[in-house]
């Protein structure tokens, strides 16, 4: 009986599939890359222009409270202040807000009351152009209310704060006021000395040096 030899098979073998190439995941990399900066782009502009509208809306409020106070209806200044701060808080017209609500005070013979929104307003840290004023308007209330020395202080913490030359002067000039009402001489010469010193060029030096020659018989 023959025998029938059947042909060797072969073992059927499944070809890998092919890399991808490095390329290829690399740019998928910069793609996501790209997405993300365009997504976090497009939150920073909406940020951007929401924070514009923002301040512009607060502006408007801002200058129709103070439209208010030249009209002479000071309560009712006072109450859109108010409201526009708490609405408004952490914008440039909310600081402005919170010195010219304190200046109607005072006008309105609320001293005390607004040099402790003054107070206030500076202890919450606001930015750094807001000091000089802010201390400033705080001098002139606690001057008012007839608190001489702390009026001193306030003046000297304006004039330490402010940036340019002839304001410095000027609020030393009510420091050195306040404080000879207070009977601190020696603060008030300290503040003419420092006039006559450090800003000769100022329209206060004048009136430093005829102070200072007042209360030291005309030694400089």
């Amino acid at each position: 009986m023959a025998t029938t030899v059947h042909p060797p098979t072969r073992e059927r073998t499944t070809a890998p599939a092919p890399a991808h190439p490095w390329y290829r995941d690399r740019n998928r990399q910069l793609i996501a890359l790209a997405s993300i900066i365009i997504a976090i782009g497009l939150v920073v502009w909406l940020v951007i222009k929401s924070q514009a509208r923002k301040e512009e809306f607060a502006s408007q409020r801002l200058d129709h409270a103070r439209a208010a106070a030249e009209a002479g209806n000071l309560p009712l200044a006072s109450s859109e202040l108010q409201k526009l701060m708490q609405d408004f808080k952490g914008t440039d017209a909310a600081s402005e807000a919170a010195l010219t609500l304190n200046q109607v005070r005072m006008v309105n013979g609320q001293s005390e009351l607004a040099a402790v929104g003054l107070r206030d307003f500076l202890a919450a840290k606001p930015d750094p152009k807001y000091v000089a004023p802010a201390s400033g308007l705080l001098g002139a209330a606690l001057e008012n209310a007839r608190k001489w020395s702390d009026a001193g202080d306030a003046f000297s913490n304006a004039a330490k704060a402010a940036d340019v030359e002839y304001l410095k002067a000027r609020y030393l000039i009510d420091a050195g006021r306040a404080y000879r009402e207070g009977g601190k001489t020696a603060q008030a010469v300290a503040a003419y000395r420092e006039i006559i010193q450090k800003y000769p060029g100022s329209s206060s030096f004048t009136e430093a040096q005829v102070r200072l020659a007042e209360l030291t018989d005309g030694k400089m």
